[in-house]
């Protein structure tokens, strides 16, 4: 009787808004890979569609709930399985520390509970491919803000920081993939 190991790898990609990780996540999507896409562009998409408020330049307090309980669902769903993720749960911390706020001790607490991998992938600060869309209302410089707050709070969590460099998406995806030694 043969018995397989199961893996469960919870890859996180970070970022700032607009620096690519989404197109990576896709590109990795289409090679066949497990991936969760960003909660906080389906919550947007679905409240504008909708009508709502929880959005976050109506009501951040109720988007804040709905993405970080999408994100604990996603975090949830990628057991037993090797999966990729566009942002999670150590971003919503970084998120309220760009704002210099102090961040709950029950979000550090759930951090800690719910660990990705120990690489976490970084896009960095790519001015070229940056743009501003109906999700996505950050300029340029607040999006440096949101990557130096990532910079600063995902080591304090215990992660390494893996910085993917600039290229096509398709060399992006590959760096990932070859760095776990996935390819």
């Amino acid at each position: 009787m043969l018995f397989f190991a199961v893996v469960t790898k919870r890859i996180l990609l970070t970022g700032g808004p607009g620096f690519g990780k989404s197109s990576i996540i896709f590109e990795l999507e289409r090679l066949g890979h497990s991936v969760f896409h960003e909660v906080a562009r389906e919550i947007i998409q679905s409240e504008v569609a909708s009508q709502g408020e929880a959005l976050p330049w109506i009501n951040i307090n109720k988007f804040s709930d709905k993405v970080l309980q999408g994100r604990i669902e996603q975090f949830d769903k990628g057991k037993n399985q090797i999966s990729f993720y566009d942002r999670g749960l150590p971003d919503i911390a970084a998120f309220i520390q760009k704002d210099k706020k102090e961040i709950p001790q029950d979000l550090l607490n759930l951090c800690q509970s719910k660990k990705y991998f120990e690489q976490v992938f970084i896009t960095p600060p790519w001015e070229s491919i940056f743009h501003r869309d109906e999700e996505r209302k950050e300029d340029f410089s607040a999006a440096i803000k949101v990557h130096k707050a990532i910079e600063y709070i995902l080591p304090q969590m215990g992660y390494q920081l893996i910085a993917i460099p600039m290229g096509s998406v398709k060399w992006r995806s590959e760096f990932i993939l070859k760095h776990l030694q996935m390819m």
